[in-house]
């Protein structure tokens, strides 16, 4: 049986569930090329074909992107610190499930979710806490999926394992973001001697294909706009007196497949205001998209029009962050570790969507008018 560090038996095990980022140039292109081999994330004609033309057209660029980085993903080193803090604060705030190991579980990269799976498979309970807080069948049905499809060919752990899904709509998630943003904002003004009014807050997230939402029903996008409502509400009654608008950054794929808009660049292109301060509103951790896309090449954009930047930080290490997932895992345990994963998409297409749903025993399996 695996043990913690205190050579106790490991009692309860959660797997933080995101996709991971390579660590070096030679898994640039298996993390691409996994990627867009996936139906779930991105759905291709040819997807075999196509999906591998992609990934060896953009590893080159994504390996220079990360060499001009200076660093490749540390998605895997902020997760395992994040990991070691839930499993403390746990390991106090709830000594009947003690001891706790929290642990990345990445959908393309290192360490991978079945194989953490099989790693604490003698745990008595497993929890899988998807990292994003809003849900998409591209992300948390992704790796969800994954989990299943691991966990249907290797049977016996079904009656242990549980999932936390969505959590969005939580007022300490909204304060969270209201902290940070804040912060910056009130940073931003000072270092500058702006006025509210000078500053755009601009919410920018990763983008999915218009059909997406529209035709198969996909409510990411609508989640994303209601957790910018959310904030904005608590910001505007806090006092601040500026305008907002949402972005979609991170666009991959054919040229022909339409996208939410308008993309992050189109608002800072359109946008008047002299200062622009960007909230990478659907990532809970650093990494290329907010490392380099926001921080380098968004920066460039929001700077050749002679305008001020700035981004608010994610949340990473941020101790209220820690004390948030701390918070969701106890409610799991107390709600007797029952999993909620938004149902199927209205038209879902998935070929595991709704069996994963039923596997975990979430309820309902499918969208009901």
């Amino acid at each position: 049986m695996i043990s913690d560090s205190n050579t106790k038996p490991v009692k309860t095990a959660i797997l933080l569930l995101n996709m991971g980022g390579p660590e070096s140039a030679s898994e640039v292109h298996p993390y691409l090329n996994e990627l867009f081999q996936d139906k779930e994330l991105l759905k291709l004609p040819l997807q075999k074909i196509l999906g591998n033309f992609i990934a060896w057209r953009r590893t080159p660029f994504i390996q220079q992107r990360y060499e001009e980085l200076g660093q490749y993903s540390p998605t895997r080193r902020i997760m395992e610190e994040q990991g070691q803090k839930i499993a403390a604060l746990l390991d106090e705030s709830s000594p009947e499930t003690a001891p706790h190991v929290c642990v990345p579980g990445f959908r393309y990269a290192v360490p991978r979710t079945g194989d953490e799976l099989e790693r604490f498979h003698d745990a008595e309970r497993i929890i899988l806490f998807s990292h994003y807080p809003q849900h998409s069948c591209s992300t948390s049905g992704s790796s969800l999926c994954d989990a299943y499809r691991w966990l249907n060919e290797n049977p016996g752990l079904q009656n242990k394992i549980s999932v936390i899904d969505r959590w969005w709509d939580r007022e300490d998630y909204t304060d969270l973001w209201v902290k940070l943003i804040e912060r910056k904002f009130k940073e931003f003004k000072s270092s500058h001697n702006l006025r509210d009014e000078d500053i755009l807050i601009l919410y920018s997230a990763h983008s999915l294909p218009e059909a997406y939402c529209l035709e198969k029903g996909d409510l990411y996008n609508l989640e994303i706009k209601g957790t910018v409502q959310n904030i904005e509400n608590k910001l505007k009654s806090r006092g601040l007196n500026h305008k907002h608008s949402l972005g979609w950054q991170s666009k991959v794929g054919p040229k022909r497949t339409k996208w939410l808009s308008p993309s992050t660049p189109e608002v800072i292109e359109n946008s008047s205001e002299k200062a622009i301060l960007i909230v990478p509103v659907a990532f809970t951790t650093d990494h290329i998209e907010t490392l380099d896309e926001i921080d380098i090449e968004f920066r460039e954009y929001v700077e050749d029009g002679k305008k001020l930047f700035s981004r608010a930080d994610c949340f990473n290490l941020d101790d209220s962050f820690i004390r948030l997932c701390g918070k969701l895992v106890e409610e799991h345990i107390a709600e007797n570790f029952n999993s909620s994963i938004r149902p199927c998409c209205k038209n879902c297409v998935g070929k595991d969507c709704a069996a994963m749903r039923e596997f975990f025993g979430s309820k309902p399996v499918r969208y009901q008018e």
